[in-house]
């Protein structure tokens, strides 16, 4: 009742009583099943393999009711917001922006009215009355639309016929049975003995590590819901027996005169559909698995166990690149000496030859003899490649001896030159192989000092639970892929979201959100790229089934016909070169999205939105992180779709990123004067970053020259960007929109400079500037939201940090894709991302100068994102570095970036090289996590020292070891 005890409709209700459920997907540890006649049509024939099906209550949403024909006329609707336990308040039309309820009501009994709704006089209802679930509070239109149009009803909303359901108690569609003890205790609320832990957030007061890295298997592999469970079976009696006791009472039919004993009408247990619920909590369950890695990472001992081990190979892979380079450098010098040789010259066996012949003159058979042992001798060493030492030895015998000279009698075959020739053979005989076994003796020589302030058994020890973690993590997410991927394709989840209003902004950004929180990380597996690609491939936004074109287009009608024509435009155009006449394609190609344009200036009134009415818990958060989800997802898939492998640029990329640029907020004559600068500049631009890296020793060289023209040209394009005039347009959602493009922009740049490196040294310098970038990029655009999702509440934090991880772990990989015809998806993905967001929590980022060398475009504008949180950027193509030391620290991102890509890892961190103290960091593996605490002063002895005690302190140690020189 409510809380002046007075009766309300909510408790006094009257007629068929329904207890409403939704259809949801469990996971198989869960032990769920139907209730005998509930059939699932249109959800179990979604086939499931690593889930099955069950019921629950609702959750937090809304109950829509449409009565053709019923007690109070025709043609009338019922709406009833759900609570997030399940509970069922009625509401007036239109829908109040704050529902109305009374929870002192759902307080009084085990089982309540509200967990059921009522439909009076069902005998009234000669025909069918449809029924809902949506978590959507429906606009008027919407309700309008499923009424007018019975096609689009009978889509969407189920039926039952309640005067012939209260005649026999059997439904026609499967979803609806009796409501008795049996068939609510298979309703997961209700089930009796149900463990609730199952599926809700591990207790933080237990373990789900171990001190030596070890972690609970168990746990990993648990799926937590996205919706809390609240559990009805809460004291020994039975609350299913209960219910069905109320439902009774609620279905009493009036006996009339004679004192009859009042009958009942039977109770319905409905079971409803839930597209939307059951996408989510897939995706959900895909992303859990990242969610525990991130909890292993952030306990404070293994926290700085993770990092320790990460900074460990990051410096031995710096000390091993350093140590190979100075080899290829002695190796160079000795080649040029060799050069400056005898023997050493490209023409040096031709000439033998012509010394031989001369030689053979007039020579007698003795002498001839000698003369040919002398000169095969050397043309061997110089076909072979003998050193000097070797050469000057063997020449000077020739000379004395009757080989060199027909006035001498010393024999030239003899002792001395057995000895030569064999110490030459053996030297060549050595050779294969030669330079890697001096490279392995000389890193290990290097590293030593290193090594022995170290306890390495302890790093293999935890190495390998570690390792193990991220690979069941890897693959628990790539099983679980393709349950989301049927229900991404499923045809009830396209009907689901044709509540959303197409003309409504708030409903036009919930549809986005929807969508968006479907496929958040699904690119982090082969699998789950398949079918990003899949849906991303669906080039006609006017289908039903584009839902993520869709959702770029706002769901809007006009706007899903205007980016069609946009879409077939770029696809058509794909491989016509922008630098020619291009940009009249993508001038016409704009022209086309004119109303969708509209549409996305208005976008930014949603900056400022905290109505509750206008926006979902959902869409605040995904407001407040300021992330673009979808685009975060879709965006590379996009782009490689679009791409051809040359140095310039051409149409279809940039009708795209023109497309993409407006939905962020830059006014169309702002994308459109970036096309066309790039459309002067940017091929003659890359040419001339790929001639300096040509010539230039390191990364660092290659980027500190004074920046070229057509670059400088580039940059004051991209420093003009502004959002739209609109106040409210630079807020924080806008940000994120912006900063996701600019990295995508970015990326395609990226692309087209390696299609046209194609030497291996170029190609090298161009991947560490690649994944110099892409980590200060990851790190000035991501890193802020993961604060906010942090922020959340538990289950939803938890829910958002896998997708977050997942998802910029993907985009990380986009930029190590050089190349491939496949991305190089691995476990070690989602280290990386722990590891820079980690960092920036740590505060070990805050203040650092991240350094944008002279392959990026966009870097005035990566310059405003990271003034958010505290940090600069340094153009180095423009811009004068003030501090080597804040330099070569932002570098650092480059190794945290690579470490998992073993490929590339030695070349990439090359550019730190000559900056390594190795004093600083032997003091640091001292102190470190798997430290041993000993260090020694001058080297005479040994003495205890302090370890680190947190993760910041060994992290700003660390730094400083990379960037402190002598």
């Amino acid at each position: 009742m409510a809380a002046n005890n007075q009766k309300c409709a909510n408790c006094e209700k009257t007629g068929l009583p329904i207890l409403p459920v939704r259809y949801t997907v469990l996971p198989k540890t869960v032990k769920a099943k139907m209730p005998a006649g509930i059939v699932g049509d249109r959800v179990t024939n979604v086939s499931l393999t690593e889930h099955q099906y069950g019921l629950r209550t609702l959750r937090d949403g809304w109950l829509y009711l449409f009565y053709p024909v019923g007690a109070r006329g025709t043609n009338y609707w019922e709406a009833y917001k759900v609570t997030e336990d399940g509970r069922l308040w009625k509401q007036s039309r239109p829908l109040p922006s704050v529902p109305t309820t009374h929870p002192n009501c759902a307080q009084c009994a085990i089982a309540v009215p509200m967990d059921v709704i009522a439909i009076e006089q069902p005998e009234l209802c000669t025909g069918k009355v449809y029924i809902a679930f949506s978590q959507l509070a429906w606009h008027p239109r919407t309700f309008d639309k499923y009424e007018v149009y019975v096609d689009l009803r009978e889509q969407r909303m189920q039926w039952i016929e309640p005067s012939k359901w209260i005649a026999t108690g059997k439904d026609g569609t499967g979803h609806a049975v009796v409501a008795t003890e049996s068939s609510v205790n298979d309703v997961l609320e209700y089930m009796p003995g149900l463990d609730a832990k199952q599926l809700g957030l591990f207790d933080d007061k237990q373990r789900f590590t171990a001190d030596d890295g070890s972690y609970r298997e168990d746990l990993l592999a648990r799926e937590v819901s996205r919706y809390p469970l609240n559990i009805r079976q809460a004291s020994p009696a039975s609350a299913s027996q209960s219910l069905v006791k109320m439902m009774g009472h609620v279905g009493k039919k009036d006996a009339g005169g004679g004192g009859a004993a009042p009958s009942t009408y039977p109770p319905m247990l409905f079971a409803l559909w839930d597209a939307v619920g059951n996408v989510h909590e897939l995706n959900g369950f895909r992303n859990d698995p990242v969610s525990w890695l991130d909890r292993y990472g952030s306990q404070q001992e293994l926290g700085m166990k993770v990092m320790a081990l990460n900074d460990i190979d990051t410096a031995k892979r710096i000390v091993d690149s350093r140590t190979k380079q100075n080899l290829a450098t002695q190796e160079a010098m000795a080649k040029e000496a060799h050069a400056m040789t005898p023997l050493g010259s490209a023409t040096a066996r031709a000439g033998l030859a012509a010394q031989r012949t001369r030689a053979l003159v007039g020579a007698d058979a003795v002498r001839a003899q000698e003369i040919n042992a002398y000169y095969d001798d050397l043309d061997w060493m110089a076909a072979n490649n003998i050193p000097g030492s070797y050469q000057t030895r063997l020449i000077q015998i020739g000379r004395f001896s009757r080989a060199g000279s027909a006035s001498s009698s010393a024999p030239y075959l003899g002792k001395y030159r057995d000895e030569i020739m064999g110490e030459a053979r053996e030297y060549a005989k050595a050779q294969p192989g030669f330079h890697d076994r001096n490279l392995d003796r000389m890193q290990k020589s290097e590293w030593s000092r290193y090594e022995a302030r170290l306890q390495r058994k302890r790093i293999e020890d935890f190495r390998k639970p570690y390792k193990k973690l991220q690979d069941t993590v890897f693959q628990l997410q790539e099983t679980r892929s393709n349950d989301v991927g049927k229900w991404l394709r499923a045809k009830l989840l396209s009907d689901t979201l044709e509540d959303y209003y197409c003309d409504d902004l708030s409903d036009s950004f919930e549809f986005e959100v929807v969508v968006a929180m479907a496929i958040d990380g699904l690119g982090s597996t082969p699998k789950g790229l398949t079918i990003l690609d899949d849906l991303v491939g669906r080039w006609k936004p006017t289908d039903k089934e584009s839902i993520v074109w869709r959702a770029v287009a706002m769901n809007h009608p006009a706007g899903r016909e205007e980016l069609e024509k946009l879409l077939a435009s770029a696809l058509e155009h794909k491989d016509k070169p922008l630098e020619d006449d291009g940009v009249k394609y993508v001038v016409t190609a704009v022209k086309y999205i004119g109303k969708l344009t509209d549409y996305y200036k208005k976008y930014s009134k949603l900056a400022l939105e905290t109505n509750p009415a206008k926006i979902s818990y959902l869409g605040a958060m995904y407001k407040e992180q300021g992330r673009d989800v979808l685009l975060m997802n879709i965006g590379d898939r996009v782009f490689e779709k679009l791409r051809i492998n040359k140095l310039g640029d051409f149409v279809g990329e940039k009708i795209v990123q023109t497309l993409f640029l407006q939905r962020a907020g830059i006014p169309v004559e702002d994308a459109l004067t970036l096309v066309r600068k790039q459309a002067l500049y940017d091929k003659v631009s890359r040419s001339e970053i790929l001639q300096r890296f040509r010539t230039a020793r390191t990364v660092l060289t290659a980027s500190t020259k004074a920046g070229p023209n057509p670059t400088t040209e580039l940059y004051e394009v991209w420093e003009k960007l502004k959002a739209d005039k609109d106040a409210n347009a630079m807020k924080e959602l806008r940000l994120g929109r912006i900063a996701v493009i600019a990295a995508l922009c970015e990326l395609v740049n990226f692309w087209h400079l390696l299609s046209e490196a194609k030497d291996e040294d170029t190609n090298a310098k161009l991947i560490k500037s690649g994944a110099s970038l892409s980590a200060s990029i990851i790190t000035i655009t991501m890193t802020p939201y993961y604060g906010a999702l942090k922020k959340a509440v538990r289950t939803m934090s938890w829910k958002m940090v896998g997708g977050f991880l997942s998802g910029a772990g993907a985009f990380a990989a986009a930029w190590l894709d050089y190349g491939a015809t496949q991305k190089k998806l691995k476990s070690g993905q989602y280290d990386v991302m722990w590891v820079l967001v980690a960092k920036t929590m740590l505060g070990v980022a805050a203040g650092t100068a991240f350094v944008i060398d002279a392959i990026s475009t966009a870097a005035p504008l990566f310059k405003k994102l990271a003034a958010r949180s505290g940090n600069r950027v340094v153009i180095m193509a423009v811009e004068t570095v003030a501090s080597r030391v804040a330099m070569v620290a932002s570098l650092r991102v480059v190794s945290m970036l690579i470490t998992w890509e073993a490929t590339i890892g030695v070349l990439a961190l090359q550019i730190l090289a000559d900056v390594l103290t190795p004093n600083e960091l032997e003091s640091w593996c001292s102190r470190c996590a798997f430290g041993t605490g000993q260090e020694a002063i001058l080297r005479v002895k040994d003495h205890g020292v302090e370890k680190y005690a947190d993760m910041a302190q060994q992290e700003k140690a660390f730094d400083k070891a990379m960037t402190e020189m002598a």
